[in-house]
């Protein structure tokens, strides 16, 4: 007789789910003659319990906050030793809530990635991107490149490599003593010389020398515009294959980057050094029509990034939700100070603008943007800094190390510091609120850093929760702030204050 395992009073049979946080019975009845049941949960056993006249064995478990398959184990015992196992698994799927919510955040970091670049390149509040240029959208660019400018440059680079090589490069060869025409021995570049002149050099003479270096030219490609061009097609190569991993491949996507690695082994390319640094655009450039199309190409991909968030936040699981949240929260507070007008922006760690390795970028432990307001004070945005006891300016003012996701520092032209902390949670109570446990820690925050004399810096703590309620602001200097995609109000009004 198998063994059936119920699972809420229904017979398990895979696949099936329950909710992250859910609790769930698990029952069995012993097989004919078996004297005990066992059941182990990724390999750590439960404790059963009986009721009087039934013969089932129950076991309770509640389910991980977070997705993913358990292995689950019963086993039945007979008094001879015999035993018999049957092995399942229980996959834990997120919450209806949550599985909307992580589409929601990673959508929103999608459409507010223009915004903030252009906060961050110099637009003012008010300003949006153009919805309809490419960067905007990922097929559209494709498209754009595909169709328009790299048949284009491709026709030019055909073109150029039909010229006959246009500079001299000048190197070292070794030839016979007697023969050089352009010797470069006032250089001391020796190749070879006798065991004589080796130990002695005072001792050197035309007779010892077996080989002489010369200086020659020969006919090279080599020049700031050869190498920009195998920079181009290199970035371009870089771009499609971001924009394969972001759209549906298509036969047209893959011919065109094969046609890229055939121009870049082109004898005009082949052995052209890499580009050292970006120095503009050439008079010969501006007059060369071909390579007039390599600068218009260079250009076109400044004008228009492709916008993409790093790996660690756009590929975080369902099962990490809460740090896709911080993350989220961290890009919001951030394009929430940059598009106030009184701040300038100063510097800045989001937004990567080299043209072959564009993208933003969340990096722990860096000041994310640094603005200077208009009555002179600096305002520093801090993701996940670090406040150890012996810290040199600020620090905790116990033996604790404390890390907040978010910190906004003031530095006023004279006087100490001002600092105010967010901190994401990603949790709510039976009422849709900020639970206790949540409020304890923005409370540890609020008295637990300062600076060396020991004053307390922290003016208040924001604690963000994705709810749609009304903001809680208590006299303590702790606030608990609804936050979501679409309901940024009372970030925006707690940001005010604060800066």
């Amino acid at each position: 007789m198998p063994i059936d395992l119920l699972l809420n009073g229904q017979l398990y049979r895979e696949p099936s789910s329950v909710v992250e946080g859910a609790s769930v019975e698990l029952h069995a009845v012993p097989p004919s003659g078996a004297s005990s049941l066992s059941l182990t949960l990724d390999g750590v056993p439960l404790e059963p319990f009986l009721r009087p006249g039934d013969p089932a064995w129950r076991w309770r478990w509640l389910a991980p906050a977070s997705t993913g398959g358990h292995e689950v184990l019963v086993c039945a015992c007979w008094p001879d030793g015999r035993t018999e196992e049957v092995r399942t698994q229980i996959v834990v799927v997120p919450r209806k809530l949550d599985a909307e919510h992580y589409a929601l955040l990673l959508e929103d970091l999608q459409a507010v990635a223009p915004r903030l670049v252009f906060a961050l390149t110099g637009g003012r509040h008010g300003v949006q991107p153009d919805p309809t240029s490419p960067s905007a959208n990922a097929a559209a660019m494709l498209h754009a490149l595909c169709r328009d400018e790299i048949p284009r440059l491709a026709a030019a680079v055909e073109r150029l490599a039909q010229r006959p090589p246009d500079r001299l490069r000048t190197r070292t060869i070794s030839v016979e003593p007697g023969t050089a025409q352009r010797p470069a021995l006032h250089r001391g570049e020796l190749i070879k010389t006798s065991a004589t002149s080796a130990t002695d050099p005072g001792k050197l003479s035309p007779a010892s020398l077996s080989s002489i270096p010369e200086e020659a030219t020969e006919a090279s490609y080599d020049s700031y515009e050869a190498r920009l061009l195998r920079r181009l097609i290199e970035v371009l190569l870089h771009r499609l294959g971001q924009l394969a991993s972001l759209t549906t491949p298509t036969p047209e996507l893959e011919a065109t980057r094969q046609r890229l690695r055939e121009l870049r082994s082109l004898p005009l390319l082949a052995e052209v050094p890499p580009l050292q640094a970006y120095r503009g655009i050439t008079s010969r450039m501006q007059r060369d029509t071909d390579y007039r199309m390599v600068a218009r190409v260079w250009q076109w991909l400044r004008r228009h990034p492709l916008i993409t968030w790093d790996t660690a936040t756009l590929t975080l699981p369902i099962s990490q939700l809460p740090r896709l949240y911080e993350r989220w929260c961290a890009v919001r507070v951030a394009l929430t100070l940059l598009e106030r007008p009184e701040y300038t922006l100063i510097s800045q760690e989001l937004w990567n603008d080299d043209a072959g390795e564009q993208g933003l970028t969340l990096t722990e432990g860096t000041a994310l943007v640094v603005l200077a307001h208009e009555d002179g004070s600096i305002l520093t945005l801090r993701y996940h800094p670090r406040y150890p006891p012996d810290g040199t300016n600020v620090r905790s003012l116990d033996r604790h190390t404390r890390i907040p996701d978010l910190a906004l520092e003031v530095t006023p032209p004279d006087g100490p510091p001002r600092i105010s902390l967010l901190d994401a949670k990603y949790r709510l109570d039976t009422s849709g609120g900020v639970p206790a446990d949540a409020l304890a820690d923005g409370y540890s925050y609020l008295g637990s850093i300062g600076n060396r004399d020991g004053v307390r810096l922290v003016e208040g703590v924001a604690l963000l929760y994705p709810g749609r309620g009304k903001a809680e602001h208590y006299p303590s200097g702790i606030a608990a702030l609804p936050l979501l995609p679409g309901n940024d109000d009372a970030l925006r009004a707690w940001v005010a204050d604060a800066g």
